[in-house]
């Protein structure tokens, strides 16, 4: 696998957050979504009239990812494979490649598991979302990132840029954009969209690497197979 795919696939499985060194927090990783065309009759999207709480995950459920890194390009499936609990709580077993990731109920990612190692873990967990999710909400994270090549500290601001429209391959979805800005030259945007309970796009900069990812295709463990 090219080191570039394999550096980018690698950060993008193991959350969203982990990669990077010291530095200013960076420029904005790219545009916004293309705006709606005339012909579209819903032009604006509107902060939802109910709080937007964590969903439920069952196993089953799946996303699949179209991603592009400079020019490389591939697909990425993930699938909630378990619930399991660890030493008395409770987690999202999710299945990316060959390696499992597990989540919180809140969706705070946890850990990434190979051939039952533990590859690399946030603590506490990271929390990509705090719910619920509510316009201008801000919140921060200071964590220690543990893998084989060593130990990080991370301090990282999050907060909710508002509800927008987002155009992806599978479709189009009224979602919550977040932001994760750091002090390293690293930081991401995603669109959380209710629909799919979980993110439709999702923008990132790891150094002077960007990559980004557009919901393909969404199966819902409730849908018949």
């Amino acid at each position: 696998m090219p080191t570039l795919r394999r550096r980018l696939l690698c950060l993008a499985v193991i959350t969203l957050a982990c990669a990077g060194c010291a530095a200013a927090p960076p420029p904005p990783v790219a545009a916004d979504a293309p705006p709606p065309t005339a012909a579209d009759s819903r032009p604006t999207a509107h902060p939802p009239t109910s709080p937007v709480v964590a969903p439920v995950w069952h196993v089953g459920d799946r996303w699949t990812y179209e991603w592009t890194a400079g020019k490389e390009t591939g697909t990425k499936t993930v699938t909630v494979v378990d619930l399991r609990e660890v030493n008395g709580v409770r987690y999202y077993v999710v299945k990316v490649g060959d390696a499992e990731h597990y989540y919180t109920p809140a969706l705070h990612w946890a850990a990434a598991v190979r051939e039952g190692t533990v590859e690399a873990r946030m603590v506490p967990p990271q929390p990509w979302f705090m719910w619920p999710l509510t316009e201008d909400a801000h919140w921060t994270h200071r964590g220690r990132f543990e893998q084989r090549e060593g130990v990080a500290s991370y301090d990282d601001r999050f907060s909710v840029a508002g509800a927008e429209w987002v155009d992806v391959p599978a479709g189009r979805y009224q979602a919550i954009k977040v932001v994760r800005e750091t002090d390293r030259n690293d930081g991401d945007q995603y669109w959380f969209a209710s629909e799919v309970r979980w993110y439709a796009r999702w923008l990132g900069r790891r150094g002077d690497a960007q990559f980004e990812e557009r919901l393909r295709e969404y199966r819902s463990a409730a849908i018949p197979r």
